[in-house]
């Protein structure tokens, strides 16, 4: 399943938003910035989320980089290390 979950078209509104914010969960676990455990994590949180309409309104709504993920969103600690991580921003 990690794998699979990896790809483009799989987990879609993880790896949309996770586009929206500058990063990418595939290359995160490529590069070792986050484990396949924590992927499974994410794409657990957010196959249980009740957002997914409102999820998709707001990605469509939203092109290109934002500065931050809806309020709603479970995954919105582990998509800004990773924008952080990827970009190479300092933090505090």
């Amino acid at each position: 399943m990690i794998n699979d979950a990896i790809k483009p078209g799989k987990a879609c509104l993880l790896h949309g938003m996770a586009e929206r914010l500058g990063s990418d969960v595939t290359t995160a676990v490529n590069s070792g910035d986050i484990s396949a455990t924590e992927l499974s994590e994410m794409i657990s949180r957010c196959e249980r989320c009740s957002k997914h309409d409102p999820c998709i309104l707001w990605l469509l709504e939203h092109q290109g980089t934002q500065k931050a993920a809806p309020d709603y969103c479970l995954n919105t600690q582990e998509l800004n290390y990773l924008r952080v991580a990827q970009s190479g921003e300092a933090t505090g």
